[in-house]
């Protein structure tokens, strides 16, 4: 059996899913690792994660999923749809500086959701 193709069934997300995790990841960590001023994740920063992770894992999109921030069926509870774009707007400018490759990537996938979603309004993708 080819281990390229096991790596692929075991592997629930795609490529662009598993990246934005591993962003909202670290964007969570360092909010909570500098307001809450802890060197592990406390309590609810971790639950807050594990709610965004579950959502996107069992987003109805799929594969047309745009990211999150630009979805137009909001999945997220008001609460946690608060306090994820809180931690969003305040970590975004941080982040830049300490992981310029993964908030380029971010950047890059908010954008070409941005064109996903403006096609698929004007007819071109079906």
């Amino acid at each position: 059996m080819d281990n390229s193709r096991t790596m692929t069934v075991l592997n629930r997300h795609s490529v662009r899913t598993q990246r934005e995790l591993d962003t909202v990841t670290a964007m969570i960590r360092l909010y909570c690792k500098t307001l809450h001023r802890g060197a592990i994740t406390c309590p609810e920063c971790e639950s807050l994660f594990e709610y965004v992770e579950s959502r996107m894992v069992n987003c109805r999109l799929v594969d047309e999923k745009p990211s999150c921030l630009q979805c137009q069926g909001q999945c997220y509870q008001s609460a946690k749809r608060l306090q994820i774009m809180h931690v969003v707007r305040w970590s975004l400018p941080r982040f830049l500086w300490r992981h310029p490759v993964k908030a380029l990537q971010f950047k890059v996938d908010e954008m070409r959701s941005n064109t996903i979603l403006s096609s698929r309004k004007t007819g071109d993708i079906k």
